[in-house]
This record gives structure tokens, sequence and C-alpha cells, in this order.
């Protein structure tokens, strides 16, 4: 055709197919409900896998992570301004924080002008940094191969949250410009009035590009979320290490401990490469006993708003407290502010690995057909504020004293010879993602256990059930609970708490308390008692004193039973006079049974335990 200039042509399409066009860039109103949207939708997905499937959310990682950067003296400030409600306080910051950079993402992306076929990558995207960054930097290795379960919902649930993320944001394109024409309606035209707010034009519609997109997108998160659920609920996770089984807990020896090499003949062999382990057949008593594992009732509500992750013992101020803490009054101390795992028995394996002659795992039938050994024992935890308790909202109640049951370690150990030279380190594993390290010399040590009893009773789900460790004349923080591996090593293992710069060992410090009287207390003139407890770990209690004039005289307090080498508090009692309008110091010391005094001076718990001699002041009526 020739050009004839001043000429106008004019050219009609002619019908064929739809063309996909893409919507013109979404105005800022468009952008924030979407963005806001698809965080709302990210947050929910977390929530939905930490309650059912035990998913630890992005806040609860990085929270943890940042706080091996808090210096201990803010870390311990903060503590004594908020009690433990300061975790609380950094759980929900740090979901805020997660919320708004989601939000301000989805913002950027849709105000970009990215073309909708790529939002896709836009939820890949999300997915490989949780996998390639986030779990890398909170010790759970890439696509969170270090973790010992859950390794299927850490994958599959957050791959879902990034599909539902990025679908989200397609469906604002697709249809957010509609929803806030209709809102803006009900505003009387306020968007129209701002520039650069409304979305699309006032009849754009919406491309069969973007809906397609933004359908495919939901629904492929939805089939992500319902796979992640499945595959966890039917396909449990299983090790390839081989099992060991025990038909009978007396045999070879009725006193208890495993001689090696390992002297039961149920134990399956190293399979064979292309070959499946043989299971040794049970009787049908044994079969229809493990059908019937023992559990505790569900866990006690721990009041996480309120007191976060600690739970200060039960004992009634003022009052002495009993030889034997009750499960209910036993105190509690957590990391999990979003939660602690809930694990059932016929889905618990301890996989023993590393430096030994041969892995293998134990289920939680097995356990308990294991030569059993009861003691009791006292747990402290190292934030205990012994020396001046009225610094802190748990002050020292958290210490408690149980009867456990369990298997001795190394007879765990010995089930396949014992760990190999040079192995002088024990890592443990918890399935809450909590590690610590045990020198082998005290992991070998025969007081310590993997406990699945509490005062005759299973192990609460609190405290750790199926499985805790007990480790003799160690904090709490080196007793795991929840445990699911035992792993011999050669080099020094860094644990949780030593990752956040706290004692390594965690040897117990000689502590007393003063249960009663109270601080405060108004008593009557003439004679009163004062009582309390003393612990020193395995060293025991040679001697408590006390004093009435705020430690210028000293008097030997009455012990009660003492057991040489036993890691167990032991009671102590005094008496002394206050005269009419008096008001009087009482202070106490311990003793351990090596000789060495309490420390004095008041230190703070962080790093290795507080310290200071207990004082209180009391009235007459």
């Amino acid at each position: 055709m020739a050009y004839h200039p001043g000429v106008t042509v004019r050219v009609r399409a002619r019908p064929g197919p739809p063309v996909w066009l893409e919507a013109p860039e979404p105005g800022r109103a468009t952008a924030l409900l979407g963005g806001g949207l698809a965080a709302l939708v990210a947050g929910l997905g977390m929530l939905v896998l930490r309650s059912g499937l035990e998913v630890r959310s992005i806040p609860e990682r990085l929270m943890e992570w940042l706080l091996l950067f808090v210096p201990l003296d803010v870390f311990e400030m903060l503590l004594q301004r908020f009690g433990f409600d300061a975790k609380r306080y950094a759980l929900e910051v740090a979901v805020v924080v997660m919320l708004a950079a989601l939000g301000a993402i989805g913002y950027a992306v849709l105000r970009s002008g990215l073309r909708t076929v790529w939002l896709p990558l836009v939820g890949l995207g999300f997915w490989l940094v949780v996998m390639l960054v986030i779990m890398p930097l909170t010790a759970a290795g890439v696509f969170a191969m270090n973790l010992e379960d859950g390794k299927r919902g850490v994958i599959g649930g957050y791959l879902a949250i990034g599909l539902s993320y990025a679908g989200v944001l397609a469906a604002a394109r697709a249809w957010g410009g509609l929803l806030l024409r209709h809102l803006d309606k009900l505003a009387s035209g306020w968007m129209r009035s701002r520039p650069g707010w409304a979305s699309g034009g006032p009849d754009q519609p919406a491309t069969v590009l973007d809906r397609r997109v933004a359908m495919g997108l939901i629904g492929t998160s939805v089939l992500a979320y319902a796979s992640t659920y499945v595959a966890a609920l039917l396909f449990p996770k299983q090790n390839a290490a081989p099992s060991v089984l025990v038909l009978d807990p007396q045999e070879p020896v009725p006193s208890g401990g495993l001689e090696p090499p390992n002297p039961h003949p149920q134990m399956l062999a190293t399979p064979v490469a292309g070959t499946a382990p043989t299971q040794p057949t049970l009787p049908a008593a044994t079969a229809t006993a493990a059908a019937a594992l023992p559990e505790p009732p569900p866990a006690r509500q721990l009041e996480r708003d309120k007191d976060g992750a600690v739970v200060r013992s039960g004992r009634q101020p003022g009052q002495l407290a009993e030889p034997i803490t009750s499960n209910t009054d036993f105190y509690i101390v957590t990391k999990n502010a979003g939660g602690d795992p809930v694990v059932h028995p016929q889905d618990w394996r301890l996989l023993v690995d590393g430096e030994v002659q041969r892995t293998f795992q134990l289920d939680y039938t097995t356990l308990r057909k294991l030569p059993a050994v009861e003691v009791t024992k006292t747990l402290e935890c190292i934030s205990n504020f012994v020396g001046k308790p009225e610094l802190a909202p748990f002050g020292a109640e958290l210490i408690s004293t149980a009867t456990w049951k369990g298997v001795r370690v190394s007879d765990i150990l010995q089930l396949t010879g014992g760990p190999k030279a040079g192995a002088d380190w024990l890592a443990v594993l918890a399935a809450d993602e909590y590690t610590s390290a045990v020198p082998m010399e005290a992991a070998l040590d025969p007081s310590t256990l993997l406990v699945y009893e509490m005062n005759g009773a299973p192990l609460p789900r609190e405290h750790g059930y199926p499985a805790r460790l007990l480790v003799p004349g160690r904090y709490g923080m080196k007793n795991a609970k929840w445990v699911i591996g035992l792993r011999p090593m050669r080099r020094e293992f860094l644990d949780w708490y030593g990752q956040r710069n706290w004692s390594k060992t965690a040897i117990i410090r000689t502590m007393c308390r003063i249960d009663t009287p109270e601080p405060g207390a108004t008593l009557g003139a003439g004679t009163q008692t004062i009582a309390g407890v003393a612990y020193a770990g395995t060293r025991g209690i040679r001697r408590v004193e006390y004093s009435a004039d705020g430690g210028q005289s000293w008097q030997m307090a009455q012990l009660g039973e003492s057991v040489a080498g036993q890691d167990r508090w032991i009671s102590w009692r005094g008496q002394f006079t206050l005269a009419p309008g008096a008001e009087l110091t009482l202070v106490a010391r311990a003793t351990d049974g090596t000789g060495a005094l309490q420390d004095q001076p008041f230190t703070l718990p962080e790093p290795d335990g507080g310290t200071g001699w207990p004082h209180l002041t009391v009235h007459t009526a």
C-alpha cells in the first residue's frame, strides 16, 4: 500500500483469540492491600504449620539467632525490667517486623511493574531465602538438613507459604482494583481524589493471564500444604540406622549395666546394601504390650503470655520446701516462646550416631525394656537468683528435686561397643532443636541417665516426654529435654547455650536458700525458726550456718539427711530469738563437701551461675 501524505488510514482489527495483555501497574492502594494481605497469609501459614506440624516460625528462629548478639548486660537489664515477659515481647516484636517486611516487599513487587508471569518466582525466591539463608543462620542447615526431625514439614511447609504469598500478590493484581473500586464507592470517591491511589482506571478489567496465574498459585499452595501434612502424618521420619530390640530387660545382666560387646542377640546387624534388615519376631505378649505405650496427661498450660518460658517452683512463700517436689510444682524453663514440641511415643526414636562403632536407633518400647536405674536428683537452672532473689520475678525458685527412672547413657552407648577412641564429647540433640554438649567423661558417669519417668509417672510433657537427659552436678541447661539424638564427637561441640556465651561446663555452684520465714515477715517476740535448703551438686553439703545479726555472728544449722555423693539438695534449720520491737537481718551460707565456703559477693547468673549469701529482714509484731 502506498503512503500518501495528509491521508489518514484507519485499520480495524479482525475478531480473533483473546490477546493476553497484562493490567497496568497497580495503584498504591492496591499495592498496599496486596502486600498486607500476602504478609498476613504468610504469617497465618506459619501459625498453621507451627500448631499442626510443630514447624518453627521465622520469628522464632530469628529471635533466637539475634540473641547471640545481645550483650549480657543488656540481656540482664531487659530481664530485670520485664522479667520473662521480655521473651514474649521479643517474639511479638519479631512477628510484627516480619509481617511489616513481607508487606513492604509485596508492595514493592506490585509497584515495580513486574509482569504477572514472574510472580511465581517471587514465591520460589521466598522459599529459597528461607532454605539457604534463614535455616543455616539458625543452625538448621541448608534445606533444614541438620534437623533430626521434621525436614519434610520445614521444606514442604515453607514452599507452600511462599506459593501462597505469591498467589495473594497475583490476586491483588487481578482483583484488587475491582475490590477497591467497590470500597471507593462506599467512601465517596476518596481514592479518585488522590492521584496514584486508583488502580488501573475505573473500568480496567482483570486480564485472563492475571486471573490464571493467581488461581494457579493459590491452587498450588493449597496442594503443597495438603501434601506436606500427608507426608508428615503418613510417612513419619525413618532412620536408615538398624533398630535394637530387647525382649527381656533382665537378661543377661539382672543388676543393670551392659558390658561390651552387646550381649543382646536381638540387636539388628548392619544391613547389607540392597537388602532389608530382618526384624526379630516379637512374642504376642510383647507386641501387645508395645501397643499400650504410657503417655502423660496433656502439657500443663504455662501461661506464656504472662511468664514467658519460665515457671517458678510451686513452693508456698514462707514454707520449707518438701524433700521431693511434685510434678506439678517442679519448676519449668524452656527456650520455646512459641510452644514446646509434642512427641508421641510411637513416633519417637533415639538416634545414636557419630563416633560410635555402629549407628543404631531405639524406639520408646525398647528404651523402657533396657535395665532401669532410679535416682533422686535435684535440678537447678543456671538463671537462679541465689543471692538476691528479689531482683527476678522467679527469685531463687528455679530449683526442685524429683525421683527419676531411666537408663544409663553409658549402657545405651555400649549397645554397639561404645564410643570410638578419641570421642571426647557427646552432643545431645532435642526435638526442639536444642543442643547440649557433655564431656564424654560425664556422659559415661553411671549417674548420667536418659530418663522416662518422674516421681513414678511418665515424664510430663513439659519436662521432656518421652525422654530427657540427667547429668550429675550440672545446671539444668545441660539436662536436655525431648532428647532424640546422642552423637559422640571428637571435637568440642558448642551447644545452644554455649553459642550464647553461657558457661560451657555449667558446674553447679554452692547455694543455700532461706525458705522460712519469708522476707519482711512480722513475727511474734521470742524464739523463732529459720529453715531452708542447700545444694552443691555432687559435692554435697558439709554444713550450713546462719546469722540473726546481719553476719556479725554465726550459728550452726541442723542438717537433714545427707548421703555423701548424692546429687540432691538438703534441708537445714535453726532457731533465733526476736526481741520486742526488734528488726533482724537473717543471713545464711553453706559449705560444700570439699570444705569450700559458698561465695559471698552477689553476681548475676550470666554466664556461670549466680552467687551470694541470701539475706532477709524480719520484724516483731
